[in-house]
């Protein structure tokens, strides 16, 4: 039995519907709440413990504030907001897509993954939802606790174009990260052992703690337009202060759409040459 057998459709072959995927999510994290709040003391402290260490993120920001008067044009607050949108973005992703990609790494490696494939449903859209860490959400609300805070004491009530801009690449930044999951996931199927990848991903994460002015040019363009960690951080951080042109939200969109294209064909390609464990 290979990956011929996936099904890149919706229910009833009516072809992949948002509406489905969303409450296929919601349930699944709904079940993945339940199992987690059995054992609330670890629950509540898994989540603010995630929120504390990626808050501490600022400590090193402020430093450098101290001795330099701001960060290439950023000052206190502003590295405050910059810091919400990183925490943010670190606790979906622990929450949302790790745990899913591990899954499915271990039924990759297992050779089950036909459980996921057999299921009148788009497979990958399976694989990118089947596990969830909702404690972890608290360290994303924790995020956007730090960028309200910022913007106060800033003094800045960010305008709806404002905020259209950061949602507008925020979601930009998340499909990259997707992205980016897919291609990790679609490399296991080369070489087993590849859950490291993930811990890596999250490594890497942590560049988006700095101002996108910190780099040089070179690797600008690089956290931009290649692995586009920028576009999850910095440039919601920039839109939501109300200096990130739309010409270059437009960009950012088009760098992440192609990069779900792509990934989206590297994940067909892997899938043709699955083997299970029942072949």
């Amino acid at each position: 039995m290979t990956g011929e057998m996936s099904v890149e459709t919706g229910p009833k072959g009516q072809g992949p519907r948002i509406g489905y995927y969303a409450r296929l999510s919601a349930a699944q994290l709904e079940m993945s709440a339940l199992a987690a709040m059995q054992y609330r003391v670890g629950f509540w402290t898994e989540g603010v413990l995630g929120m504390v260490w990626s808050a501490l993120g600022i400590a090193p920001l402020f430093v450098a504030v101290e001795h330099l008067g701001s960060v290439k044009g950023w000052g206190r607050w502003e590295l405050v907001v910059l810091t919400g949108c990183f925490t943010l973005l670190s606790g979906l992703f622990g929450a949302l897509l790790q745990p899913s990609l591990l899954e499915s790494m271990n039924h990759i490696r297992r050779g089950t993954l036909d459980y996921l494939l057999l299921r009148p449903a788009d497979a990958l859209a399976l694989c990118l939802t089947c596990s969830f860490r909702p404690w972890r959400l608290i360290e994303a609300l924790g995020g956007v606790a730090l960028i309200v805070a910022g913007l106060a004491m800033l003094g800045r009530v960010p305008g709806p174009e404002d905020i259209l801009a950061a949602g507008a690449t925020g979601v930009a930044g998340f499909v990259a990260l997707y992205a980016f999951g897919v291609m990790v996931l679609c490399a296991s199927f080369k070489a087993m052992q590849l859950q490291s990848l993930t811990y890596l991903m999250e490594a890497l994460l942590d560049f988006g703690r700095w101002p996108a002015q910190v780099f040089p040019v070179a690797l600008r363009v690089v956290f931009t337009f290649v692995v586009p960690l920028l576009v999850m951080t910095s440039y919601p951080a920039e839109a939501l202060l109300g200096r990130l042109p739309w010409a270059t939200i437009g960009q950012l969109a088009a760098v992440s759409a192609g990069l779900m294209l792509v990934a989206r064909g590297l994940w067909r390609r892997s899938i043709r040459g699955y083997t299970s464990a029942s072949s």
